[in-house]
């Protein structure tokens, strides 16, 4: 008589043999032992006369008490009633259920796949939707997380956890120094409603979508600002990114007290930040000045750093402003020009006379006091430290054009742009510079780090 499929695919395992009872122990299984409603262990298996309340008692030593989750009583009622309170979409489902499903489950051979729905079964295992929302695109979370109902759900009772996986692993610097708690108006309250540890009677404050797309996009424009200047010729080492990130979040303070209280911080602004801050620049300076017939002006570089974000920086090394000396001309006058006395109350180069030369004041123009920019900062608080960064402006400049493993010049990369990805070449082996593909090219053939 042939085998049936099933036992082939799905055979039975041989029960194992029991070991035999010692002589002054009593036989007895510990896989036997359930646990009662109030967490009590006790074994299925009768007591033989001959053991007696003594035996029962070194029983009941001899084995640990095994406390499993109850599936029915007091408290799975208890817990279920305050999970559907706070689910109430689940309140035709039980937690059984899809132990009762999997159960009648034919093998998977025999299954349908033409009507399997690979997102309704992953639902029923939450810790895999977490894990497959940690690689979704940002749209593609957003409009998951507007269309099911269940993902909805299942987002906002973890939302903290799902928006800092995101953060982390798709822009880990940037998520370390835009911490959200700082951005208030970028979180919303919990959707769970969990207190505030910190505030009593206040809930909770946890990072929204808007958040996370503010940190991707800032990881996003540094990188690119990296790499523009990196085509240009002028290379940055991998640290000064961190570097840059923090000049970000220091051009987000409107006012100079809380500027310099931040410079003075020696946690978030450590002497390594100084110097790679100094570096970058440095590095402006060059790729605004032609390195032949220029005087050395740092004016360009004094006016993008006044901007309210670098966003200006990256569209100019993108060129996609100051096309034109029109439009320099423009951000020159916001920025800090002061009209002639017959010229005050008219527009200038089509700025409004209420924005001319008010970039340079604090809150960008709602104030009086002259806003400290970036590189001012910098300067001050490195001579506050005592670190000589002058006497390495030379080592700055040169950075980056010689491999110091094999003392050969370094290539010039090239630029690859498709849509909006922008990418550096790579260096093959045999020194030629190639599009690459595959791993990420963040850094492109840029030499390893060194002071």
């Amino acid at each position: 008589m042939a085998c049936p499929l099933n036992l082939i695919l799905n055979p039975e395992p041989e029960p194992e043999p029991e070991p035999e009872p010692e002589p002054d122990q009593a036989p007895f299984s510990s896989a036997q032992n359930l646990a009662t409603e109030d967490g009590q262990s006790i074994s299925q298996e009768p007591l033989t006369p001959a053991e007696g309340i003594e035996s029962q008692s070194a029983r009941k030593k001899a084995l640990p008490t095994f406390n499993f989750t109850p599936n029915k009583g007091a408290l799975y009622e208890r817990r279920w009633n305050t999970l559907q309170d706070r689910l109430p979409h689940l309140a035709s489902k039980r937690p059984g259920d899809d132990i009762e499903d999997d159960a009648d489950r034919p093998p998977e051979h025999e299954m349908d796949f033409d009507k399997f729905n690979i997102f309704k079964a992953l639902q029923s295992h939450p810790e895999l939707m977490l894990t497959m929302a940690r690689h979704l695109d940002v749209d593609d979370l957003v409009s998951l997380y507007a269309i099911s109902k269940d993902f909805h759900m299942l987002v906002n009772s973890r939302l903290t956890a799902v928006i800092l996986s995101q953060s982390l692993s798709k822009g880990p610097e940037s998520s370390r120094t835009f911490l959200f708690k700082v951005h208030k108006r970028l979180c919303i309250n919990d959707p769970f409603g969990r207190p505030n540890p910190e505030e009593e009677g206040e809930i909770r404050l946890v990072p929204s979508f808007r958040w996370l797309r503010m940190v991707l996009y800032r990881e996003k424009v540094v990188d690119e600002i990296i790499m523009y200047l990196a085509a240009e010729g002028i290379r940055l080492p991998r640290r000064a990114s961190l570097a840059i990130k923090k000049i970000w979040f220091l051009m987000d303070i409107p006012v100079n007290a809380r500027r310099i209280g931040l410079m003075h911080n020696k946690e978030f602004w450590t002497n390594d930040d100084l110097y790679f801050a100094t570096m970058f620049f440095i590095k402006l300076d060059m790729r605004f000045n032609d390195p032949l017939d220029s005087t050395g002006e740092t004016e360009v570089r004094k006016m993008m750093l006044a901007q309210r974000s670098l966003t200006t920086l990256w569209k100019t090394l993108k060129r996609k402003e100051m096309l034109t000396q029109y439009e320099t001309l423009q951000m020159f006058v916001r920025w800090s020009w002061q009209p002639a006395p017959q010229h005050r109350g008219m527009s200038i180069f089509g700025v409004p006379a209420k924005e001319i030369g008010r970039l340079q004041l604090e809150g960008w123009g709602a104030g009086m006091a002259k806003l400290l920019r970036p590189d001012e900062l910098v300067m001050r608080e490195g001579i506050r430290r005592r670190l000589a960064l002058d006497g390495r402006y030379m080592n700055m400049m040169l950075w980056g054009y010689v491999n110091l493993d094999t003392l050969e010049d370094v290539p010039e990369p090239e630029l690859f742009e498709g849509g909006d990805d922008v990418k550096l070449g790579f260096e093959d082996g045999k020194g030629e510079i190639l599009p690459d593909p595959g791993h990420s090219p963040k850094w492109g053939n840029m030499p390893r780090d060194g002071t």
